[in-house]
């Protein structure tokens, strides 16, 4: 079930609205299962690859193309925790994701005593007020992450939103739309093509501006 509920978000977080919501509102409006729907649409887009969600393949710590995986959730375990829990209301993951789900997780993949400190990280990093300075912010409309980034702009941190119908996670590297095992993105595909592109060029100006700022023998560009 938990990967069931995930498959959904992905959809969204990786710039593929359509084809998670077109079979449910068909569905919905023929008077069929949506739970039924919404299986038929896991299988034919996800298959029966779980291995980002199976503990015991997350324990393999030997190194391959989905060793990502592991070294992810090592860092939802020990330092952000980010723990993707069921709403108390009408939710489609089950109630047993909730936050013991995680923590027993955390202890079955990488051992006893390991724990997310939250707190360890945001003093680390600064928190709300972040410790760095030069940073470009993008995020796209559609990815549910972007409440987790830096949305207001700032001179030495500028934000920028990607706003597309298809905008999801990491759009302005990997274009539209996209799908965590496919890296070839093509900006082309995107709703609004445009609006990747301007932001693509913002991102050049910001980095163009701070490096020629280091070669200034008067200024620092640390």
């Amino acid at each position: 079930m938990y990967f069931l509920a995930d498959a959904g978000i992905t959809a969204f977080q990786y710039g593929n609205p359509d084809i998670l919501c077109k079979p449910l509102v068909e569905a919905k409006k023929d008077g069929e299962d949506l739970v039924d729907a919404y299986v038929k649409y896991v299988k034919e887009n996800y298959g029966e690859s779980t291995e980002s969600y199976d503990q015991e393949n997350l324990k393999n710590t030997s190194v391959s193309e989905n060793s990502s995986d592991r070294l992810w959730w090592f860092q939802v375990c020990t330092e952000v925790a980010y723990f993707q829990v069921a709403p108390s209301n009408d939710s489609i993951r089950s109630s047993i994701v909730d936050t013991r789900y995680h923590l027993d997780l955390c202890k079955n993949v990488f051992g006893k005593g390991i724990f997310p400190d939250v707190g360890a990280t945001n003093l680390y990093y600064g928190g709300t007020k972040i410790a760095g300075s030069r940073i470009v912010f993008t995020n796209g409309s559609q990815d549910p992450w972007r409440r987790a980034s830096k949305q207001i702009s700032s001179p030495e941190m500028p934000s920028y939103t990607i706003t597309c119908h298809n905008c999801g996670h990491g759009v302005d590297i990997r274009g539209c739309p996209q799908d965590p095992f496919n890296i070839e993105g093509n900006e082309k595909k995107c709703t609004s093509p445009d609006a990747v592109h301007k932001v693509r060029q913002k991102i050049i100006e910001h980095i163009d501006l701070w490096l020629s700022q280091c070669e200034d023998p008067g200024r620092s560009c640390i």
